[in-house]
């Protein structure tokens, strides 16, 4: 017999402001995208213009210095209120991003831009899908391990403990499936499969265009006999199924059309297969290095003047209100929107500056001077959270004296030498890189010789360390590198 009842229950429950929603999506864009996001917040919102050409003034530019004081994330307590016209004004004209101006700014020219390679758009992707902060995390790991063809090759138990160490997080194999099943669906679709039928697999679950007895009797067949088919073998494959030879012809087809190396060959469409440096780090005459925030395309926007004295205008005659709810909703989300670009501005910078003064030698001496660097360090020197600084490190890049690289390349996990001495995990791949390069081709080095010479060089790594760090650069071992 059922009864019914009233009971109570506390619970805590985390919920993001608009607010909050729209300065974490604006962090995560890297420059070429949020120009295009800006764009099409002025085709939106007739509120925002952009600044009259005389107006516009370069990037901001910013020497390096140590950050003794450390600021509270600047999102954490916005301090957004209800639409007040004094509010968006400035000498009682406008609201806009003020910038500051350098001298030497018209000396200064960006290098060309890169491409766009899959890591940075499966790490796009990720943002839009429905993970925690900490599976995101995750998230991005995986897809660090996705080779060119777009399969993952490593053991996801052992992603799994390199995040969790590299993040202090708790995840679990289980989390890990589930995470990699999300980045599967992304494009390419297929991507991250870990063998061949998984991948045709995942593509065929996503042909909605085919019809339900065409797409189940492929995925019946690489499902249950999949190896009969890889081999051509279609006799057996027919008594083993019961199916006929048109049906096995028709479920031919069909799979030949699916994509068995979703990474191969990647090319994005030409609106999106530029990326441009989010900064520039470079060392002046005096020896300084000096930050600069790219936003020298970027269309800087304020809030027009003819929307504000229509809106006190409205408050002051007879003005119907869905006109009133029109302007105020436009006025509150351009509001934000300038705001929430201020606080990228910020919090981008500090991030940058915080990177600067830890991986001082990367950006003077040039790669291969890196320090042992995870995501935890940078939160607590700059006192913001841990996905604070991976949305600023997403698909992001900065231009150096050295060349154009990812932030993320500035993050490296670390191991000891002889002497007690951190070493960032790049250097020691480095090493092996190198070692690689040098040997003799008709003897190359076995990872057994490398771990001895490494250890002979004063790092402490084992063999099995050094055949991993040797497959995550995608070098093949001594006996398919032999030459006659």
């Amino acid at each position: 017999m059922l009864k019914f009842g009233q009971t109570q229950r506390l619970s805590q429950e985390l919920r993001l402001q608009p607010q909050q929603i729209l300065y974490y999506d604006l962090l995560q864009q890297p420059i070429f995208a949020l120009q295009q996001r800006l764009r099409t917040e002025l085709d939106e919102n007739p509120v925002l213009e952009l600044e009259e050409a005389e107006e516009l003034i370069e990037e901001p530019e910013m020497e390096l210095k140590e950050a003794d004081e450390k600021g509270d994330d600047p999102i954490d307590e916005p301090e957004f209120s209800d639409v007040d016209l004094d509010e968006f004004r400035n000498d009682e004209t406008d609201i806009k991003l003020k910038k500051q101006r350098s001298e030497d700014d018209e000396e200064f020219e960006f290098a060309p831009p890169a491409v766009e390679n899959m890591y940075d758009h499966l790490i796009q992707q990720l943002q839009l899908l429905n993970f925690n902060e900490n599976e995101k995390l995750l998230g991005e790991e995986i897809i660090g391990n996705i080779d060119d063809d777009g399969y993952l090759r490593e053991d996801l138990t052992k992603i799994v403990e390199d995040a969790n160490l590299s993040f202090q997080l708790t995840l679990t194999v289980e989390d890990a499936e589930r995470v990699l099943a999300g980045i599967q669906t992304l494009d390419p679709l297929g991507v991250g499969a870990r063998n061949l039928r998984e991948c045709l697999l995942v593509q065929l679950k996503a042909r909605v265009d085919l019809e339900p007895s065409e797409r189940q009797l492929a995925t019946r067949i690489i499902e249950e006999d999949f190896e009969d088919f890889s081999n051509h073998r279609y006799d057996q494959l027919a008594k083993k199924l019961g199916i006929g030879p048109e049906e096995i012809k028709t479920a031919d087809a069909v799979i030949k059309k699916l994509n068995p190396k979703p990474g191969e060959g990647f090319l994005l469409p030409l609106e999106t297969t530029v990326v441009v440096p989010d900064f520039v780090v470079h060392e002046d005459e005096t020896g300084e290095l000096v930050i600069t925030l790219n936003e020298r395309d970027m269309p800087q926007v304020r809030i027009s003047p003819k929307y504000l004295d229509m809106m006190k205008q409205a408050r002051g005659r007879k003005t119907d209100a869905q006109t009133k709810d029109f302007l105020k909703r436009k006025l509150e989300s351009a509001k934000w929107f300038v705001n929430a670009l201020l606080q990228r501005r910020e919090t981008m910078t500090r991030v940058m500056q915080a990177l600067v003064e830890t991986q001082r030698e990367f950006f003077t001496e040039g790669p291969d001077n890196i320090h042992p660097l995870i995501y935890r360090d940078i939160a607590d020197r700059t006192g913001f959270d841990i996905s604070t600084i991976s949305r600023v490190v997403s698909a992001k890049y900065v231009q150096t004296d050295f060349g154009v690289f990812r932030l993320r390349d500035l993050f490296s996990e670390g191991l000891r030498t002889t002497d007690g001495e951190e070493v960032a995990t790049r250097e020691i791949k480095n090493k092996i890189k190198s070692m690689i390069e040098g040997e003799e081709k008709n003897s190359p080095l076995n990872d057994e010789k490398i771990t001895e010479l490494l250890n002979q060089q004063g790092y402490k790594v084992a063999r099995r360390t050094v055949t991993k760090y040797r497959e995550q650069l995608r070098i093949p071992p001594a006996r398919m590198r032999r030459e006659a």
